[in-house]
């Protein structure tokens, strides 16, 4: 009987020891949060905080969902298939939150500062070597591309051109994707066009391009906000702990960026990783300014807003409560 019993009260601690292993292991699983990216050189304050575990200290394990188009991430974002979402500013995401889809902006990811203009007018190199273009006002006429219509680059063009005494419209304007856009200026199909590093350093290696305006050098666009953080309404409702830490890493991956510098190797390294770009290109781009706290320049979008409006680009105004939660950044 007493050997019985014996057996009896290790079984009973052994099942108590499990259990609460159990426990302890459950309080410490990591909350999953997905994240749509398009991967991008603005990101990498995101791409920082994730690679140097300033999401895994906080219990969040980030899965990274690519996608092809913001207009592709909206939805899901709005559904909650995806808990976060990054991209630029665009009329896209005006009309998504007039139609009643469920999201926000929630923090920045990437503005123009002086000395940092990330995005550009890029000319055909021989343009600029032959004299055909020496200002901007030389691009009258001619054909220039932009990356999608309706978005934050659409604005830095009209401002660039307005400084040059020119309007939105004296410029042959066409849409298309980056990559595409550079082919088209080596097969000379465009003149020129307005986009993002790494193209921009891209089409000087490549000897087809020229950076012939960084957007830093407009003086309606110096500072101003470019690339957005944004939450689904779900994940704000509920996992707001969540959405919060979710932010306080990504602040602490931004002042690292920023404290290394975007050219400190470590830093190249980690957004070579998410964005696919080599090191050297990473190391001759003009770089983003990622605001160390987080916020975005909430007077920038309202900008944007009214802009997109006077193109018809959007049907309806929102009051900035509609579209920006700062809340999770406090």
């Amino acid at each position: 009987m007493k050997t019985f019993i014996q057996r009896l009260m290790r079984w009973f601690v052994f099942a108590l020891a499990s259990t609460s292993l159990l426990g302890a292991s459950s309080a410490w699983a990591e909350e999953v949060v997905k994240m749509g990216d398009l991967p991008a050189l603005s990101s990498a304050g995101l791409y920082v905080a994730i690679e140097k575990g300033y999401f895994s200290e906080r219990g969040i394990k980030v899965e990274t969902v690519i996608f092809a188009s913001a207009g592709n991430m909206m939805p899901a974002l709005a559904a909650g298939d995806i808990d976060v979402a990054t991209g630029a500013t665009a009329a896209a995401i005006y009309n998504a939150i007039a139609s009643g889809l469920d999201f926000k902006i929630v923090a920045d990811k990437g503005q123009v500062r002086p000395g940092y203009g990330g995005t550009m007018l890029i000319v055909r190199k021989d343009l600029v070597d032959s004299g055909l273009v020496k200002s901007v006002n030389d691009l009258k006429g001619r054909r220039v591309s932009i990356g999608a219509r309706g978005i934050a680059l659409d604005y830095f063009l009209a401002k660039a051109l307005e400084e040059a005494g020119l309007a939105y419209e004296s410029v042959n304007l066409t849409y298309m994707a980056y990559p595409d856009g550079v082919k088209a200026l080596a097969s000379k199909a465009i003149d020129a066009m307005w986009g993002p590093e790494p193209w921009g350093a891209l089409s000087e290696a490549q000897g087809i391009g020229v950076r012939f305006l960084t957007a830093d050098k407009v003086k309606a666009i110096t500072p101003f906000q470019v690339g957005v953080t944004m939450y689904s309404g779900k994940f704000m409702r509920e996992r707001p702990k969540v959405a919060r830490d979710f932010l306080a890493a990504y602040v602490k991956g931004a002042r690292y960026h920023n404290q290394k510098g975007a050219t400190d190797p470590e830093i190249m390294a980690i957004i070579s990783k998410h964005t696919k770009v080599s090191v050297e290109m990473i190391k001759a781009s003009v770089p983003f300014w990622i605001e160390p706290n987080g916020k975005p320049r909430v007077q920038d979008l309202l900008v944007l807003q009214d802009f997109f409006f006077s193109k018809e680009w959007i049907k309806t105004k929102l009051p900035i409560e509609k579209i920006v939660d700062l809340s999770f950044l406090e």
